[in-house]
């Protein structure tokens, strides 16, 4: 008799084989548009491939020449602020060297010559010393905070002032003007001959000589017109985007 062989067979009767069974692949997630999506997606499929290039072209062209403009024109608008924003150390051309920064300074100097001449004269408990000698207290620390560009603050005790820092300057110049005159008008009285005063008097004389110098300056006026200039659009969005502040007026 012939050996039977019970060697296993694989199945190929048709019948299920756990062999060759293969876990099936995830099917993708569905990306989900929006109604404008699908609307913009519509569109572009009814397009013309030609035509759909051509806009694409379209649009690069636009933003590239969107870009130019906000570049050259911010770069423009950031110029004409650094310009501005000097005039108060460099002067205007119409001033003809003068500047703002020289004659307040001028201002401070002479005052500060004329308060320590009636303190010695007059007394350092004098009341008119003593009120001039503030209102210098005051003027300096404006004037230097404009210097500073704000690096430098003006105390908390200046808020009699109000205003931005040129404007704060602007008040506290004229309340210094307004007590070196009570001051030397005291000295006058104070002397022999109140139309010779020595050396004090031309001290007072440049103290005056220097606020009509300011009161005759072209600053604001340029001021005024650099405003005009970045005040409207598009200059005034440009200037946002590339942190140009505002000039303010000595007024």
């Amino acid at each position: 008799m012939a050996n039977a062989d019970f060697s296993r067979q694989p199945n190929t009767t048709g019948g299920f084989d756990a062999s060759s069974y293969r876990a099936a692949k995830p099917a993708e997630e569905e990306v989900r548009l929006t109604p404008l999506q699908q609307k913009l997606a519509g569109l572009e499929k009814a397009l013309p491939a030609a035509l759909g290039r051509q806009a694409v072209a379209v649009l690069l062209s636009i933003v590239v020449m969107l870009g130019c403009f906000v570049g050259f024109g911010g770069a423009k608008v950031r110029s004409k602020y650094a310009a501005a924003k000097g005039w108060f150390s460099t002067g205007v051309a119409a001033d003809s060297g003068y500047t703002l920064n020289e004659e307040l300074t001028t201002r401070l100097n002479t005052a500060a010559n004329i308060i320590t001449t009636a303190s010695n004269t007059l007394g350092a408990d004098s009341a008119e010393v003593q009120t001039a000698q503030a209102a210098l207290d005051s003027f300096s620390a404006c004037l230097g905070a404009v210097q500073s560009d704000g690096k430098t603050h003006a105390p908390d005790s200046l808020s009699v002032y109000t205003g931005g820092r040129m404007h704060m300057l602007y008040q506290s110049n004229e309340a210094l003007g307004t007590a070196i005159g009570q001051l030397y008008a005291k000295l006058q009285e104070q002397a022999a001959d109140p139309m010779k005063m020595g050396a004090v008097q031309g001290q007072y004389s440049q103290f005056n000589s220097a606020q009509t110098i300011l009161s005759n300056l072209h600053y604001n006026d340029a001021v005024q017109s650099y405003q005009s200039d970045v005040g409207g659009f598009p200059a005034n969005l440009l200037g946002r985007l590339f942190g140009v502040q505002e000039v303010e007026l000595f007024a």
